[in-house]
């Protein structure tokens, strides 16, 4: 019953789907649908399965052959779906015809740009459709204002925690299980955070460090390793701090040449070993000095 919604283009990517792997790929649609049917935000990501799936076989046509299948597939829904899939092609129009325009503005113009034509295109519906933008650009927000506000980094993380909850509602939970480490670099690369983490002497910053991770939800295990990683980087800044010192002591003591270049080879035998020894060279030689670095404490 499908073959005829489909046409031959002149150069085809593809043969037409059978009938038998279009019913498949229908069933897979609707399993993966059938509770997001009522939602803008699952209608928008149905057609757009849609739409690769048809570009697939057809470049040319695949938009009259969207149009068939919605109105065979979605009878009750085909003029719903036909306007989102209309508003859908519309703004990928746009963000392709202004792409160079988009590139010239600043952030905060280009989102104002972007979401003005969301709003004109989907109506009310867009802040559900891209509610997922909407909620990181509230947490990025909360994120700013907790860097500039005063008071203990520990504060500031039960802070950031309410307003993850605020920003997610009833997901929150599962944003926090799914995104945890995320969420707890971007708390840490807070100015304000490192700073504080940079004036405390290490057992204090230890033990900020693990207040942090368990206001975001780490268990005890995992604050336990992360205990020791952390105690096990400090380690190993430390011989990374040693070795830039007296290596700028040999640079500043030999001419360029063999005497030097195997000054630097014994050291950093003596300092790390064969093997790292051999990838902090080779990292030289390509023009990258690990331990100048800025030091981010609980990420490196």
């Amino acid at each position: 019953p499908y073959t005829t919604l489909f046409r031959s283009p002149a150069t085809p990517q593809q043969e037409p789907p059978r009938n038998d792997d279009l019913e498949a790929f229908r069933e897979r649609l609707m399993a993966r649908f059938a509770g997001q049917l009522d939602q803008p935000g699952g209608q928008i990501r149905l057609l757009e399965e849609l739409m690769r799936y048809l570009a697939r076989f057809d470049p040319e046509h695949w938009r009259e052959n969207l149009s068939a299948l919605l109105m065979t597939w979605f009878p009750d829904r085909s003029d719903e779906l036909l306007a989102k899939a209309e508003a859908m092609i519309a703004y990928q129009d746009f963000m392709e015809r202004e792409q160079y325009t988009l590139r010239a503005m600043g952030p905060d113009e280009r989102r104002d740009f972007i979401w003005a034509k969301r709003r004109e295109l989907f109506g009310d519906e867009a802040d559900q459709i891209w509610q997922s933008e909407l909620r990181n650009q509230a947490l990025s927000q909360s994120l700013k204002n907790l860097d500039q506000q005063s008071g203990t980094t520990i504060a500031k993380a039960e802070a950031f925690t309410r307003a993850i909850e605020d920003t997610y509602g009833q997901d929150a939970a599962a944003v926090m299980e799914r995104r945890r480490q995320e969420l707890t670099d971007r708390f840490l690369s807070l100015s304000s955070v490192q700073q504080s983490l940079h004036e405390q002497p290490a057992e204090q910053r230890y033990q900020t460090l693990r207040g942090i991770r368990q206001q975001l939800g780490m268990e005890e295990q995992a604050l336990d390793r992360w205990d020791q990683l952390d105690r096990t980087r400090d380690e190993r800044w430390a011989r990374g701090e040693e070795y830039q010192s007296r290596r700028q002591a040999i640079v500043d003591q030999y001419e360029p040449g063999p005497e030097r270049e195997e000054a630097l080879d014994n050291l950093s035998r003596n300092i790390f070993g064969d093997d790292m020894a051999a990838i902090i060279r080779d990292e030289e030689a390509a023009g990258y000095f690990r331990y100048r670095e800025s030091r981010v404490y609980g990420q490196n």
